[in-house]
């Protein structure tokens, strides 16, 4: 009878954008029918992660924001709050042309279902989705606790922790990332994540420090046979520019760029002198001068392999699943915000509204709705960051040349995408039990 019970205490790990949405989602669903409900987030880091940088925030990814109540906040920050992004403008940064747009507004300049697109710092989106976690009394934070291990035990799961703690819960959601120790420890340790050859090098860049003219609005792809470098205000006041170059590097060449806690200043020094350099050598000829003046400034540019976990591998055990990046991390795309959100809110709905089935029912009717949309995304991130490894010069015209018909051959399917909303999706009905069933068929039997 215990598996038949609403779970009372679920643990999430990981205090990131998809574990802080999945505490939300969950608490929103569940709260009105299991008065008891006590949801633990659990982070290694001592503070919430400052690494990242701004985020491209769909339509999608704005309308679930503001479902969790993420999305007030957010504008009650004022220009630290993101920029308003109607479009991301692609340009050639061989010829300084613009070859087309990937538009999160409608002919009529309308977001679709209210919504636009927004650049938003990570930790800027993180504080705000704090701030409303702070808000619900049955979720709490605990900080410092990295896990090592887990096992489930008499219809529990038990987390064990590095400090020798540990957590036991009725459930436990992996939303720790990438790297995620719940995957590669417990649920799925055939299935690490792998580094996908490519990397972005980023920086903020004051606005002022530009004299050249801006040649984006607010949002801009620049690319060229050397890869790709994306450009944007992450502030509404226009101060900040985000700047991302997706390149290719080898696997041996990352330990040589990386910069790591206890490094000298030299090391440091020289690694980023390195950096600015494999900038200027990308892109100093680029047609656009504002991109010149960025490539060649003295900003302080940090490298981020990109990697992946390929989702054809298990996301869940009798007691534990894994969500967002854990379960299925892919190169990095415009939804990759609203995919781990899609995962919350959907994953928070079926354990609504399945709550006195087994967990396993649950994870079964998770999986059949999301595995076919992930397993698509994935192959299509895919085949958009081919795009941005090195090229020979005939191939990277043809990459320019070919660019505005992808985007003309993928409009009605990205409009289409944008008006997505997970709180909308039909959620099957649990299938009756087959004790159910038989006393069914025995009063119908007597009444006949």
């Amino acid at each position: 009878m215990d598996s038949l019970r609403p779970v009372r205490h679920i643990i999430i790990i990981g205090a990131g954008i998809g574990g802080l949405a999945c505490a939300l989602a969950l608490s929103r669903e569940l709260t009105p029918f299991v008065p008891d409900l006590k949801i633990t987030v659990y982070e290694r880091h001592d503070i919430l992660s400052t690494s990242g940088g701004a985020i491209n925030l769909t339509p999608v990814a704005q309308r679930h924001l503001a479902q969790l109540g993420v999305l007030d906040e957010l504008n009650r920050m004022g220009p630290e709050g993101g920029a308003e992004v109607d479009a991301i403008e692609l340009y050639s940064m061989r010829s300084g042309r613009s070859i087309g747009s990937i538009d999160f507004v409608d002919h009529r300049g309308n977001g679709y279902g209210g919504f636009k697109g927004r650049r938003v710092m990570r930790i800027v989106l993180s504080m705000a989705m704090m701030t409303i976690v702070e808000r619900s009394p049955t979720v709490d934070i605990v900080f410092g606790k990295k896990v090592v291990n887990g096992e489930e035990i008499n219809n529990k799961a038990v987390v064990h922790f590095e400090d020798g703690t540990k957590a036991i819960g009725d459930l436990v959601v992996g939303c720790d990332g990438v790297h995620s120790v719940v995957r590669s420890r417990w649920v799925d340790p055939d299935t690490p994540s792998q580094y996908t050859g490519m990397s972005f090098l980023q920086a903020n860049i004051p606005s002022e420090d530009i004299s050249s003219p801006i040649h984006f609005r607010s949002s801009a792809l620049n690319v060229s046979r050397h890869g790709s470098m994306l450009t944007s205000f992450c502030d509404s006041d226009c101060k900040q520019i985000f700047a991302a170059a997706v390149v290719q590097f080898s696997q041996e060449d990352l330990n040589f760029y990386r910069l790591e806690a206890g490094q000298d200043w030299a090391t440091q020094h020289q690694i980023r002198a390195a950096l600015r350099n494999e900038m200027r050598d990308r892109f100093g000829k680029c047609a656009m001068p504002c991109i010149r003046e960025m490539v060649n400034s003295k900003a302080d540019w940090m490298l981020y392999p990109v990697y992946q976990v390929r989702p054809g591998g298990p996301w869940c055990t009798d007691r534990v699943i894994l969500l967002g990046d854990a379960a299925h991390a892919m190169p990095p795309r415009d939804e990759s915000a609203a995919y781990a959100l899609d995962d919350a809110i959907i994953f928070a709905r079926i354990l609504a509204k399945h709550r006195s089935e087994p967990l396993t029912e649950v994870f079964d009717t998770y999986e059949r709705l999301r595995r076919d949309k992930i397993n698509y995304a994935f192959r299509e991130s895919h085949r958009m960051w081919d795009r941005n490894r090195d090229m020979g010069i005939l191939e990277g015209r043809l990459k320019e040349w070919m660019m505005p018909l992808y985007l003309r051959s993928y409009r009605d399917q990205r409009e289409a995408a944008w008006e997505f909303d997970a709180s909308k999706i039909t959620i099957p009905s649990p299938a009756p039990s087959e004790d159910l069933v038989s006393l069914h068929s025995f009063l119908k039997e007597q009444t006949l």
